[in-house]
């Protein structure tokens, strides 16, 4: 990482964490999700056709948490720092290392999502397989930060952006994924599916397939390329 870059991500670090709101969400979210809903997520998931446990709702929340932080995270700081980032470049800065440092930052966001969702899971509950469960949540909070990076530089309205995060959540948590009972091809094809499945096994002892983890992280590998295969052709335009 160049000297410039490495400044640009503790100068956005500093920006995310001076914000009240942000630390707000940061301490709020995961509570919510993973001690208020995990009794609710299992009533749900009964009346949707899945099959879904307050143990398995538990899982299920700190995911959710941790990618709705991650990806909200990063879409909001891209967004936010446009007008910045054309200075910085007209100023010398190469748009890759721009581009890199938000990546960077987003990357230690997702990071930090994904750990204050797992702790709040481990002060509430005993989990099967806690390095599993991590690293499963840590793989959901990069692919929504990855899909919040793409959202900015694609989508130019913050409220708009906003909506089609959501709706893309809400068929994530709902529809694709353990809690309505998603399967087959077009549920494989939801970001979170596979990082909820291995979630939900890691939470009980269920066994699950390492070739998710594989899906999952490609996910966001593509994601995050397509991000900078996008403002590397808008820079050059």
């Amino acid at each position: 990482m160049s000297t410039r870059t490495a400044e640009l991500v503790r100068a956005t670090s500093r920006q995310y964490l001076r914000e009240p709101v942000n630390l707000f969400l940061l301490v709020l979210i995961p509570p919510v999700f993973v001690i208020a809903l995990s009794s609710a997520i299992g009533t749900f998931s009964d009346v949707i056709g899945g099959n879904v446990g307050v143990r398995a709702g538990t899982a299920l929340g700190a995911v959710w948490a941790a990618a709705l932080l991650a990806g909200l995270s990063s879409f909001f700081l891209l967004r936010t720092s446009v007008r910045a980032d054309g200075r910085l470049i007209i100023a010398g800065m190469a748009p890759r290392a721009v581009y890199a440092a938000y990546a960077v930052t987003a990357g230690f966001l997702a990071l930090l999502a994904a750990t204050v969702s797992f702790v709040m899971v481990l002060l509430t509950h005993d989990v099967n397989d806690p390095l599993t469960l991590w690293a499963a949540v840590f793989v959901a909070a990069l692919v929504y930060e990855a899909l919040g990076l793409l959202l900015a530089l694609f989508i130019q309205g913050d409220i708009e952006g906003s909506y089609v995060f959501f709706l893309a959540f809400m068929f994530d948590a709902f529809v694709a994924g353990p809690l309505g009972g998603g399967e087959g091809l077009i549920a494989n094809l939801f970001p979170l599916h596979f990082a909820s499945q291995i979630a939900v096994s890691a939470m009980v002892g269920a066994p699950y397939d390492l070739w998710w983890f594989v899906w999952s992280g490609g996910y966001a590998a593509v994601l995050l390329g397509v991000a900078l295969l996008l403002s590397s052709g808008r820079r050059g335009s």
